[in-house]
């Protein structure tokens, strides 16, 4: 379980988390409000800060990022979280090994 805070001094920002989501998410960082749950994305006032709570369930790499993708991309306003462990094909089952991508 991780709890990632996030806050951006003078712009909205609406981080992501990429191969995951928010579990519980507290957009304005109110620990004492109840947290929303199961969000893919989320909004942060500029000035302010979020949190949001997740349990990684199958290892792999997931990012972290702001959706205002010109920050994300441009500026470095990305994480990578590295999940280590046993896979559960109950969860996901891989039906192929990933391979070279091929063209036609």
């Amino acid at each position: 379980m991780v709890l990632f805070i996030h806050s951006q001094a003078n712009r909205d920002t609406r981080p992501h988390l990429i191969g995951g989501h928010g579990d519980y998410v507290w957009q304005t960082g109110s620990f004492s409000d109840p947290p929303e749950t199961g969000l893919e994305t989320w909004f942060i006032p500029g000035g302010s800060a979020g949190a949001a709570l997740y349990t990684f369930l199958q290892p792999g790499l997931y990012v972290y990022l702001n959706h205002n993708l010109i920050d994300a991309v441009l500026k470095g306003a990305a994480a990578h979280v590295k999940v280590e462990g046993e896979w559960n094909n109950d969860l996901l089952e891989q039906i192929k090994e990933p391979g070279p991508i091929e063209s036609n």
